[in-house]
């Protein structure tokens, strides 16, 4: 089962994002072909590094050359399987980017002032305020820089690892398709540093002013979209759930599939992911606190269908010996 799950995933959000389109008062571009490529590059260095490996040993051999291409044939299925998984991530990103683009066109984000109150009652204040720190002001703006290459990294990895992770990168497709696309529909929300742009009113208005310029300029590019009704890589404007906090999290279970030792400095980063795109202004706290249940909920998911098939495998009978 867990070998056609993300093919299911794929089929729903497709179907998600083919019903929005016929919601949507608005025609917006879908942008494929900058995600594929994105997949594509990175599946690139991963047979480069193969590749790469292969060459240090073939000093040591007495014909190089055809111990390379034997190398490369018996790696070819790592090679065809992490194609596929890059190749469905690129679509399922595409799919992901075209569904948050649509929000204004099929709903309102009319979320936003429920979930600030409901943070500022847990909290006692707008949380933004408690997060915001002079001391860790630039390690938030890398931090969420590096959000990117970590995550995507991690996939990588798993993609080409001999080991079968397809646990991890079904968990990492379905917070994506069922936590982002389809979940960003349930409670739509823009988060503080949109606040006054979406027409809610000045409340946020010192979070922006004083915010990082590295962030202010990010919201800038994505609300140059917005206002034209466009499509790009990584554009569309949504809040809840966090995907940075929920493929933060997903970081922290690849990192422990790994090298368990990692998931102690993965658990760190998580943690600054969750600060940041509180103190920044992107997200409301409650944001991350969904987004980590979406994390665990869709490994834990994707775990439990991995048993099953497991437990369904097992029961079947043997062939019967031959007469």
């Amino acid at each position: 089962m867990h070998s056609k799950l993300k093919y299911c995933l794929l089929a729903l959000q497709a179907l998600f994002v083919l019903s929005l389109g016929a919601l949507s008062d608005k025609s917006i571009p879908f942008e494929l072909t900058r995600p594929l490529v994105a997949g594509v590059i990175i599946w690139s260095v991963g047979v480069t590094f193969f590749v790469i490996r292969g060459f240090f040993h073939l000093p040591l051999e007495p014909r190089p050359l055809l111990r390379l291409v034997g190398q490369i044939k018996s790696e070819w299925r790592i090679f065809t399987r992490a194609l596929e998984w890059a190749l469905i991530l690129g679509l399922a990103l595409a799919l992901h980017g075209w569904a948050k683009s649509m929000i204004p066109h099929v709903t309102s984000y009319w979320a936003d002032p429920m979930l600030a109150d409901a943070d500022h009652f847990i909290f006692g204040r707008d949380p933004w305020q408690l997060f915001r720190s002079d001391l860790l002001g630039a390690v938030y703006s890398r931090a969420y820089v590096l959000w990117f290459p970590i995550a995507f990294g991690l996939m990588g990895l798993l993609a080409f690892s001999r080991r079968d992770h397809s646990v991890l990168l079904n968990a990492s497709l379905a917070s994506l398709i069922l936590g982002g696309t389809i979940g960003q529909y349930i409670l739509p929300s823009a988060g503080p540093i949109y606040f006054e742009r979406v027409g809610l009113g000045a409340r946020f208005a010192e979070l922006v002013a004083t915010n990082d310029p590295t962030f202010n300029a990010l919201a800038d590019y994505l609300w140059r979209f917005y206002a034209a009704g466009g499509a790009g890589l990584g554009t569309g404007i949504s809040a809840m759930p966090s995907m940075h906090v929920t493929w933060a999290v997903w970081s922290v279970l690849a990192a422990r599939a790994i090298w368990k030792p990692l998931a102690i400095p993965a658990v760190v980063y998580a943690g600054i992911i969750w600060a940041a795109s509180i103190a920044s202004g992107w997200h409301y706290a409650l944001d991350g606190a969904v987004g980590v249940g979406i994390a665990l909920g869709s490994y834990a998911f994707c775990k439990r269908m991995e048993v099953a098939r497991g437990a369904v495998v097992a029961a079947q009978p043997l062939p019967s010996p031959a007469a």
